[in-house]
């Protein structure tokens, strides 16, 4: 787990169960999201997020020889308007440039804990390929997610997410971002 104290999980109880189905609930709600990252549907992933939402992702230099990171050293530190700015670069730079980039994600070890009313704190590991057309091999990275998700009436909204790379000095782009 992630060593930085803002993190949604380090603290927290893991024995702490949630019920069947809200554990199904999240699980879902998290591929169903994958499914929208792979197929660009970013307008409907925008929906998924909260007004308050918070996504980071902590850099990871410092820790690579052994010193502590200052608080606030992110590669990405955004509330929601700011990634809707990023989502809006990506869609124009997809029908440029990227129209032959495929990206799938696999969520796995979901681990969910009740936390305040109608929020949980949820833990995933992500792992991500990236296939560039003509390529032969794709790009592998894989990372630890800590999110915080709140039940809103149909579904849940993502509140926070922060993104832990498990790679050395990975070139971090917006696909390992989300």
């Amino acid at each position: 787990m992630a060593t930085n104290s803002t993190s949604a999980l380090p603290n927290t109880d893991l024995s702490l169960a949630v019920t069947a189905g809200v554990y199904h609930d999240i699980q879902h709600f998290l591929f169903r999201e994958s499914l929208l990252l792979d197929h660009r549907r970013f307008d409907e992933w925008i929906a998924l997020l909260a007004n308050d939402v918070v996504f980071r992702m902590p850099a990871r230099f410092g820790r690579e020889i052994g010193m502590e990171l200052p608080a606030g050293v992110d590669c990405f530190h955004d509330d929601r308007r700011a990634i809707a700015a990023r989502i809006k670069r990506l869609q124009e730079r997809t029908e440029l440039q990227h129209a032959d980039i495929q990206t799938r994600r696999f969520i796995a070890n979901v681990i969910v804990c009740p936390c305040d009313r109608d929020e949980y704190n949820v833990l995933s590991y992500l792992l991500l390929t990236v296939c560039k057309a003509g390529e032969a091999q794709n790009m592998v990275f894989s990372a630890e997610r800590y999110d915080r998700l709140r039940k809103s009436s149909r579904s849940f909204k993502i509140v926070r997410r922060e993104i832990v790379m498990d790679q050395r000095n990975a070139n971090v782009n917006i696909d390992m971002y989300l």
